[in-house]
């Protein structure tokens, strides 16, 4: 392989690597995320809807 492509192939393997970072990172951060969202839902188990807003009926509601 000439070393014009070598070098074009090891441009692209970090690059790829900054890309799989920055993915890693945002996984976490909405991951962090979603944790925090549910942690603020007061769920009332009493109150959840056994029909949607057209009346049809929620599946494995009461």
């Amino acid at each position: 392989m000439s070393e014009h492509a070598t070098s074009l192939l090891e441009r692209m393997l970090a690059e790829q690597v900054k890309q799989t970072e920055l993915l890693q990172r945002i996984e976490k951060n909405q991951v962090i995320l979603i944790q925090a969202l549910a942690d603020e839902q007061d769920v009332d188990v009493d109150n959840i809807p056994t029909v949607y807003l057209s009346g049809a009926p929620v599946h494995g509601g009461r």
